[in-house]
């Protein structure tokens, strides 16, 4: 009998030192996967957005500025942000280490509390899963909310265990580390501060009697270290109009497309997340205990998700993959949490959990191409495609379109590049601003970028009057075109005449139409824009290039657009109008549509216009590839 237990104790031991080999092993591939050259990857949008919201000499500046007047995010990231910044300044890698470090003590995390819930195989695996997945790796790279209110999540998680599971009575230190958490998780973000008080209320279903003093003073305490940041809630939401709408609407597929996402999209490692899913249903009769904490877990995921996708549906768009980060995880433990502790032997469990951080690497680096795409973007590589131009060609401009100037900015003014200019949408620069531009530079060629997939009409404007292009390049919601007025050695003509026939304005408000099928094009064009060559005798003022799409059976108007009045401006002489409009191949083909060209002149002004051309461009997956199939 000794004998017996004494192999059973060496056994465990044996097994014990086993797995923690193999969480090594995991939070190794994790380190490995958020901090490889985390230096080299740029600040993206959200980043950017953030840090130019830190330009504040005061913290009263920064909360009522920087955080209640432009931003839908609770202060805590953005605080630490301010001070950290002052430290380390703007580089990447030390602005992003904190939240890339956050992404890795996660990733313990769900093994600890899989560990605490069911048993050290489900914490493997579940960790071995988030380990390798896009959804955890992205947002450990990205220096905004995501990581941290994930990381405090799953820490509130762990001292809610302690207080309501444990055999021994909490300590203090076991409750402040709950309150902090939980306040954290607030401040992080309002998915992540949803998630920590679902996961508090729940707890109140498996509170015993001589608990409860020590669990409502956790969550008064949470409440009280909050309390300072409930006026910047209250002005977020309630004076600024909500937290949301920016976003498009949700599709009804949003949770199949987030599960496949989390999955990289790759349908070798969804079969092997698959197979150890089922595999305990296959060995033995699963692991059934504990059910109503599996119910709990369920219902974290399952009640934020329902909740965020009904409210973008009825209120306004809040639900994007990031915001699911915070309650995903539970899923996936719960997804996990069949197995026992003889489901699989040591070396099975060894292969199980190598097999999930080697496919689903793998899947990651090559499928995915997570790291090409995470280290050229497009503000950065802007910069760098425009230093290399400048470098090579002679008699050349440069020119940028995006949203908030000072982000390409940022990368551009490294560069020994002069002779460029950037038009902004936040400064109120028009496409008429950018059309009047082109038509007085006299340089050969034209570097043109832009980003935050922004209006195409740019694009298909700079196309107007360098029509040439010599080379391309696309980065995720950007690009950047090389560009020529005349025909050059390896340069590629992109314009289609579309009507060659005169049309005279003369005190005429409106002109015939033009009219091009969509079934004559290729069924993989995501981009269509039209460019109007006009000749005006005088000062054109508010004229508008509309674009009509009709569907090709019932003829039915589906869109109409056209350029803003403050682009409408056409000096004498000759001119060049473009507008555009953008298409998904999968879900709002240009096949099946007729579109119908015309001019709208409101103040009925003299002009001629000469032809019609048109320019496509065709679905390039890089432009969506860190959230969409490549």
């Amino acid at each position: 009998m000794e004998r017996k237990h004494h192999l059973r104790k060496v056994r465990n031991k044996t097994s014990l030192k086993l797995d923690y080999i193999l969480l090594g092993v995991i939070l190794l591939v994790a380190a490995l996967l958020r901090l490889w050259k985390l230096g080299q990857v740029p600040f993206m949008h959200d980043e950017f957005s953030a840090l130019f919201r830190l330009k504040f000499d005061n913290f009263h500046d920064l909360i009522q500025y920087g955080v209640c007047e432009n931003d839908s995010h609770p202060a805590g990231v953005q605080v630490f942000l301010y001070y950290w910044t002052k430290l380390v300044g703007w580089n990447e890698l030390w602005v992003k280490l904190p939240f890339a470090l956050m992404g890795i003590g996660s990733v313990y995390l769900v093994y600890v509390v899989g560990k605490q819930w069911f048993n050290r195989k489900t914490g493997l695996l579940a960790a071995a899963f988030f380990a390798v997945s896009q959804l955890g790796v992205l947002y450990s790279q990205i220096a905004r909310p995501y990581s941290a209110g994930l990381f405090f999540v799953l820490l509130m998680t762990y001292f809610w265990n302690r207080i309501l599971f444990d055999l021994k009575k909490p300590s203090v230190g076991i409750c402040i580390g709950m309150a902090v958490s939980a306040c954290l998780a607030a401040l992080a973000h309002n998915f992540s501060a949803a998630q920590a008080g679902l996961i508090f209320l729940t707890g109140l279903l498996f509170l015993k009697k001589e608990r409860r003093k020590f669990y409502w003073l956790c969550g008064i305490g949470a409440v009280l270290l909050y309390a300072p940041h409930i006026p910047v809630f209250y002005h977020q939401t309630f004076v600024n109009g909500g937290i949301g709408g920016w976003l498009a609407r949700p599709d009804n597929d949003f949770l199949i497309q987030f599960l496949r996402y989390s999955m990289n999209y790759a349908p070798l490692f969804m079969f092997v997340v698959g197979l150890f899913i089922i595999l305990p249903f296959i060995l033995q009769k699963p692991e059934k205990r504990r059910r109503p904490i599996r119910w709990a877990a369920i219902a974290w995921f399952v009640i934020i998700f329902a909740l965020a996708f009904v409210y973008s549906l009825l209120r306004e768009p809040i639900i994007q993959f990031s915001t699911m980060i915070f309650c995903y995880p539970f899923l996936i433990l719960v997804a996990f949490s069949f197995y026992r502790n003889n489901t699989m032997t040591k070396t099975q469990t060894a292969v199980a959990v190598l097999t999930m951080l080697f496919v689903g690497s793998m899947s990651l680096i090559l499928q995915r191409q997570h790291y090409d795409l995470m280290y050229h973007q497009g503000y950065d590589q802007i910069a760098v495609r425009m230093e290399k131009d400048n470098e090579n060609m002679q008699d050349i401009c440069f020119a940028t379109s995006t949203l908030n100037g000072n982000f390409p900015e940022f990368y551009q003014e490294q560069t020994q590049v002069k002779n460029r200019r950037i038009f902004n949408v936040y400064d109120h620069h028009h496409l008429g601003d950018f059309r009047q531009w082109l038509n007085e530079e006299s340089t050969s060629k034209l570097g043109f970028g832009w980003t935050d997939y922004i209006d195409p009409a740019w694009e298909a404007q700079a196309i107007a009057y360098y029509p040439w292009q010599i080379k391309s390049d696309t980065w995720f919601t950007s690009k950047y075109f090389t560009l020529s007025k005349d025909s050059v050695p390896g340069a590629e003509y992109v314009l289609h005449p579309l009507s060659n026939e005169p049309i005279t304005f003369i005190n005429t408000e409106w002109g015939s139409a033009q009219y091009l099928c969509g079934d004559s094009l290729d069924s993989d064009i995501d981009m269509l824009g039209v460019i109007a060559n006009i000749q005006a005798l005088d000062t054109i003022k508010r004229c508008v290039l509309v674009m009509e799409v009709h569907d090709v059976a019932t003829d039915s108007l589906l869109l109409w657009h056209g350029n803003s009045d403050e682009s409408g401006t056409l000096m004498p002489g000759d001119n060049k109008m473009a507008v555009a409009l953008r298409f998904d191949p999968k879900k709002n083909p240009i096949h099946g549509k007729n579109i119908k060209i015309h001019l709208w002149d409101k103040e009925k002004g003299t002009m001629i216009v000469t032809g019609f051309d048109y320019y496509y461009t065709k679905f390039n997956s890089r432009l969506t590839g860190l959230y969409e199939p490549l």
